[in-house]
């Protein structure tokens, strides 16, 4: 999927395996993006159209991968089909806060409860810590999406301060929460 840029590695975690998109993914992309949860707490288009999960493969992981992220497909371990998606979507220097990360995620409805997401979002939080060099990573969750707020604190992120105006990838703006991990408090 990535011919001009270095391949994302597989990530192994107990429950998951994260891999690179794939042509053949889009089919499932969009079953998964008619959930109307992950149209209203991502950034999503609604409607989901089967050309927005191609443009999703064509642009969207390398855009990810332009800014110095990585973009997976999320599988359940001896499970079939596609679970979610979880991305680094970026790690950037901030003046006197390091490089920090940025992770976003959805989760197909059928496979949610499960503890699927919990042990991804684990996995690429190591992986970001260890092979990306990142200081911080940040998850940008909307305040009602108390499944999502669940999976943070499951994956060690401390809930730490509303942003009523946050400008999202699209465009849009919405009041979400912050939550934060540092690489120091993991270990």
């Amino acid at each position: 999927m990535l011919a001009d840029m270095e391949e994302p590695p597989v990530l192994v975690g107990v429950r998951t395996r994260l891999r690179s998109w794939r042509a053949d993914d889009a089919p499932a992309i969009h079953a998964a993006c008619q959930d109307p949860d992950i149209q209203r707490f991502t950034t999503v288009p609604s409607p989901y159209r089967y050309a927005d999960a191609e443009w999703f493969l064509a642009h969207h992981v390398h855009d990810v991968a332009a800014e110095g992220g990585r973009a997976f497909a999320v599988e359940a371990l001896g499970e079939p089909g596609l679970a979610g998606s979880m991305a680094l979507l970026h790690a950037r220097p901030e003046p006197d806060r390091g490089v920090v990360g940025e992770i976003g995620y959805w989760t197909a409805p059928w496979a949610r409860g499960r503890g699927w997401t919990a042990d991804a979002l684990g996995v690429v939080v190591a992986w970001a810590f260890a092979e990306r060099a990142v200081d911080r990573l940040e998850l940008l969750i909307d305040p009602e999406n108390a499944a999502s707020r669940a999976v943070a604190r499951r994956a060690g992120f401390a809930e730490e301060h509303l942003d009523p105006a946050h400008v999202l990838r699209d465009g849009s703006v919405r009041a979400l929460l912050v939550h934060g991990l540092h690489a120091r408090d993991r270990g």
